[in-house]
C-alpha cells in the first residue's frame, strides 16, 4: 500500500493467479506467501473451474476467484473467451458443458456478486465486434503476462484490441495481471493499484466498480481529465504515450530523462484517450481509457 499526495490509500494486487488446483505448479498457501513477501496487500486465486472463496491468509486478502472459459475447441475463429470471476460472493452457478457461452459465463458471475474480467483477448484472439457485445462486462486485461515470451507468443499486450473496441465505443476498465502457472518469472510482474479507505473484499470491490485503479508493472501515476486534455503525473520515466482512435498524432509520445508529467489535448475526431508510463526499466503502467468530453 502507499499514500498518494492527497492522503489516499492505494493497495496493490493481482487478480489472476493460477495453482496446482488447477494447472499451477504453487499450492494456494505457496502463492500467497509469494505475492505477500513481494508486497501484494489482495489476490485472487482464479484455479480454471476451481472456484476459491475469499478471506485473509497473513495480512493479505483473498478475493474469491475462479476462471471460466467457453469454446472447448482451441480454435479462435470459433470463438474463445477466458473470463476470470472475482469477489463474488458464492460460486457462479456455472457447469463446463458444450454450448456454453460468454454471455452466460458473465451473467452467472453477476448473478453471484462477482466482477467479471476478460482475460488475455490478445491471447484468444478475440475479435473487436465480438467483445462489443459483451457489454456488461466489467473490465478486461490490457496486458497478461503468461501470454508473453518465453512462456508464449507475443500476445501478452491488448492495447491494439482494446484500443479498436474503444474506438467503436466500448471503453472497458483496464487491468494487468501475472495469470502465474509456471512461477518462472512471469509471477509477480503485472497488478493493479486499487484506491481504497481499507483492505476489505467490499471495500476493494466498491472501488473495483467505480473505477478507482489502475494497472502497473512498477510506475505510480495520477491522472485528470477535463474532457479536453489528459494529464498524467507520474514517478521518474522515460516516456508517457497516448492512444486514441486517431492513428497519427505528432503529440503522441513525450520523451524526457526522468518525466513526471506529461500532457495530451484531444484533437478534433478523438473520441477517447489513455496513457501508458514508461520507466528505465521498461515498465509500463496503463491509465483507464477516457471517454471525450467525459469529466
Amino acid at each position: 500500500m502507499y499514500q498518494d499526495a492527497a492522503g489516499r490509500r492505494w493497495w496493490k494486487g493481482n487478480l489472476h493467479t493460477h495453482t496446482t488446483r488447477s494447472d499451477g505448479v504453487k499450492t494456494p498457501e505457496e502463492a500467497a506467501a509469494l505475492y505477500r513477501a513481494h508486497g501484494y496487500d489482495f489476490l485472487a486465486l482464479t484455479d480454471h473451474w476451481k472456484y476459491a472463496p475469499g478471506g485473509m491468509a497473513d495480512g493479505m486478502l483473498l478475493l474469491a476467484g475462479c476462471e471460466y472459459d467457453a469454446g472447448a475447441d482451441g480454435l479462435a475463429e470459433n470463438g474463445i473467451y477466458h473470463i476470470v470471476s472475482v469477489g463474488a460472493e458464492r460460486e457462479p452457478a456455472l457447469q463446463k458443458l458444450p454450448g456454453l457461452t460468454a454471455r452466460q459465463i458473465l451473467d452467472a458471475i453477476h448473478a453471484a456478486e462477482g466482477f467479471a474480467i476478460l482475460a488475455h483477448p490478445a491471447w484468444s484472439l478475440n475479435r473487436p465486434d465480438e467483445i462489443i457485445k459483451l457489454r456488461g462486462i466489467d473490465a478486461s486485461e490490457i496486458y497478461n503476462t503468461m501470454s508473453g515470451t518465453p512462456w508464449n507468443g507475443r500476445r501478452a499486450d491488448s492495447g491494439v484490441v482494446l484500443d479498436t473496441v474503444a474506438a467503436n465505443g466500448l471503453l472497458l476498465p483496464l487491468v494487468a495481471a501475472d495469470d502465474a502457472h509456471s512461477y518462472t518469472g512471469e509471477d509477480c510482474r503485472s497488478f493493479i493499484y486499487v484506491q481504497a479507505e481499507e483492505l476489505s473484499r467490499d471495500a476493494i470491490l466498491s472501488a473495483l466498480r467505480a473505477g478507482r485503479f489502475y494497472a502497473s508493472q512498477g510506475p505510480r501515476m495520477e491522472v485528470s481529465f477535463d474532457g479536453k486534455c489528459l494529464r498524467v503525473s507520474c514517478t521518474p520515466a522515460e516516456m508517457v504515450v497516448f492512444y486514441s482512435n486517431r492513428v497519427w498524432s505528432s503529440e503522441r509520445v513525450v520523451r524526457g530523462e526522468n518525466l513526471t508529467f506529461a500532457e495530451y489535448r484531444l484533437l478534433p475526431g478523438e473520441n477517447f484517450v489513455r496513457a501508458e508510463v514508461i520507466d528505465a526499466q521498461g515498465r509500463i503502467a496503463w491509465s483507464q481509457p477516457f471517454a471525450a468530453g467525459e469529466r
